[in-house]
């Protein structure tokens, strides 16, 4: 009877382990379920109009093709764009600030800075749910950026 107890603890336990979300960290900080959430709203609110609701890409059947001006759309944020090869300081910053485009307009839409509206808190709760779009070989290279970034 006590192999049998130990054995469903066993089995129980590597159920949880593989069914649990993936541990989402934005410079160091872990957000939960409820944070999530949240960064979901404020992603919706905030970014999908351009970055797409699923984080698909303003043009999603050509995504990093410039379109009829020349000029290339903003980019995807799932699994499909290139948001994660860079470090959670770099994405803070762009979305503060308003990212490389401003300084280049020929060739890209700009992205407005969001300082005046977002806190730096909202900014990487936003981040942290761009996060969930990503595989786990994504969230780990992307990790191993932010790691880099901050002992620059």
């Amino acid at each position: 009877m006590r192999i049998t107890a130990w054995l469903a603890v066993v089995a129980v336990t590597l159920l949880a382990a593989c069914t649990s979300e993936p541990e989402i960290r934005v410079r160091g900080e872990r957000f939960n379920d409820e944070q999530l959430a949240l960064g979901e709203q404020l992603y919706i609110q905030n970014c999908a109009a351009c970055h797409g609701v699923n984080g698909e890409g303003q043009f999603p059947n050509a995504p990093l093709q410039p379109d009829a001006t020349g000029r290339l759309g903003a980019p995807p944020h799932n699994a499909t764009g290139h948001t994660w090869h860079h470090g959670d300081g770099l994405l803070i910053r762009y979305v503060l600030e308003g990212g490389v485009s401003l300084t280049d307009p020929a060739n890209f839409y700009p992205m407005p800075a969001f300082g005046d509206q977002l806190s730096e808190t909202d900014i990487m709760t936003i981040i942290a749910y761009i996060k969930t779009m990503w595989t786990d070989e994504q969230r780990t290279r992307q990790q191993q950026v932010t790691e880099a970034e901050a002992s620059e």
